[in-house]
C-alpha cells in the first residue's frame, strides 16, 4: 500500500530589528532522523532466503541510535510554498531513501550482499536479482491505520514492510550499486513498485523494467493482479532514485519464461476442457457397460444362453473401448499434471531466473 502525509505551512513575513526584512525559510523540510543515543535493539534480524541453487543468509548490526531515531521521526513533509504534487511526492519519498544517517546501514548491508556476489561470481543481472530477492523475501505486512512509509533501516530491523516500505529499501540499495533505478508510484491503485533500467523490459510508458517487491517475482514481469485482486491500470509517476550506468540485460530470458508461463496456462486450460469432456464420455460408457452387464446377468439367471452369448462379443468390445478411453484420459491427465507442475515451478522459482529460463526454453522447444 502506498502511503504519504503532507503538512502545509504558509510562509509569513517577519519584521524585526527596526528594519524591514523577511525571516527566510526553505521551500520545504523533509522527514529526517535524529539518532537516539543510548538506544539498543532487542534483537537483530537474520535473513535466510533461497537464491538460485542454494540458500543465503544476511546478518548485519544496524546502529540502534539511528533505528530508534527513525521510529520516532516526524514523517511529514513540511511545505512552505506551493509545490505541484508531481514535485513534492518525489521529494517526500526520496527523503526516506536518502536520509544521511542511514548511509552506514546501506554500507553494511551492501557489504554482506557483495560478499555473496563475489563468492558466487554473479554478473550485474544476477547481482541485481540477488538484491531484489533479498528484499522481496522480507515478510510483507500492511496496516491500513498507518499512513506513512518506513525508513529503509526500519524495514530491515522490523523484518516487515508493505509495498512502499520494501520498494524504498530496494531502490536505495540498487541506486548505491550504480543501477539506473526509479520508484513506480501508482496513485490510483495506492501501490508502489521499483523500476530498473533495462534492455527490452520497458514497463508501460517508462524505460524501466518492473520489479514487484511484495513477493518473490521476476524482474521485468509485472503482476497480473495485486494481492487484493486489483489490476494496475494507471501510468505510474516515475521517481528517479539513481541514474547509474548499470542496467538489466536478461530481458530475453525473462520474456522466454513469461512466454512459457502463458503457453502453459493456455495448455492447462485446454487440457482441463478436454479432460472434462472425456470424463463425461467415460461416465456414459461406464453406464452403458453397467446396463449391458445387468441385462446379461438377467439372461444368465434365466438360462437364456443363446441371447447371453450373442451379447458377449458386444460386451467385450465395449470393455475394450472403455479401457482405451480410460488409458487416453490418464495420459492426458498425466500431461495436465506435468503442465501444472512446470507452471508452478516457474512461478515459484523466481529466485532462480537462470534455472527457470532453462526449464522454460526446454518446454517451448520440446
Amino acid at each position: 500500500m502506498g502511503k504519504r502525509i503532507l503538512v502545509l505551512i504558509l510562509l509569513v513575513a517577519v519584521i524585526g530589528g527596526g528594519c524591514l526584512g523577511f525571516f527566510l525559510r526553505p521551500d520545504f523540510v523533509p522527514p529526517a532522523i535524529v539518532p537516539v543515543e543510548g538506544a539498543s535493539l532487542n534483537q537483530t534480524p537474520v535473513y535466510t532466503f533461497p537464491f538460485e541453487d542454494g540458500v543465503e543468509t544476511i546478518r548485519i548490526d544496524p546502529d540502534p541510535a539511528v533505528y530508534a531515531g527513525a521510529k520516532v521521526a516526524d514523517r511529514s513533509l513540511q511545505l512552505y510554498t506551493d509545490i505541484p504534487e508531481e514535485e513534492w511526492i518525489p521529494i517526500y519519498y526520496l527523503a526516506f531513501i536518502n536520509e544521511p544517517h542511514q548511509e552506514p546501514f546501506y554500507t553494511d548491508l551492501l557489504g554482506a550482499l557483495r560478499e555473496i556476489r563475489d563468492r558466487r561470481g554473479l554478473d550485474d543481472d544476477r547481482y541485481l536479482e540477488l538484491i531484489a530477492v533479498f528484499v522481496q523475501s522480507i515478510p510483507y505486512e500492511t496496516d491500513a491505520s498507518v499512513t506513512e512509509p518506513k525508513f529503509p533501516i526500519e524495514t530491515f530491523v522490523d523484518a516487515a514492510g508493505d509495498c512502499d516500505d520494501k520498494s524504498l529499501l530496494l531502490a536505495g540499495l540498487l541506486a548505491r550499486e550504480g543501477y539506473g533505478v526509479a520508484l513506480l508510484y501508482f496513485e490510483d491503485e495506492t501501490h508502489m513498485a521499483v523500476g530498473v533500467k533495462s534492455a527490452g523490459c520497458d514497463y508501460r510508458n517508462t524505460s524501466f523494467a518492473y520489479i514487484e517487491t511484495t513477493n518473490v517475482s521476476y524482474v521485468g514481469i509485472p503482476p497480473a493482479t495485486l494481492s487484493d485482486g486489483m489490476t494496475l491500470s494507471s501510468d505510474p509517476l516515475l521517481i528517479l532514485v539513481g541514474d547509474g550506468e548499470r542496467y538489466y540485460t536478461a530481458c530475453n530470458q525473462v520474456q522466454t519464461i513469461e512466454r512459457a508461463l502463458s503457453t502453459l496456462r493456455d495448455r492447462a486450460a485446454d487440457l482441463k476442457t478436454e479432460l472434462e469432456a472425456r470424463a463425461l464420455d467415460i461416465e456414459a460408457m461406464r453406464d452403458a457397460l453397467d446396463t449391458l452387464n445387468a441385462r446379461m446377468t438377467t439372461l444368465s439367471r434365466a438360462g437364456d444362453w443363446m441371447d447371453y452369448n450373442r451379447l458377449v462379443a458386444e460386451y467385450n468390445r465395449m470393455v475394450r473401448d472403455y479401457n482405451q478411453a480410460v488409458e487416453a484420459y490418464n495420459s492426458l491427465l498425466g500431461e495436465a499434471e506435468a503442465v501444472v507442475d512446470l507452471h508452478n515451478e516457474l512461478v515459484s522459482g523466481a529466485y532462480d531466473r537462470p534455472g527457470s529460463y532453462l526449464r522454460a526454453r526446454a518446454y517451448l522447444e520440446g
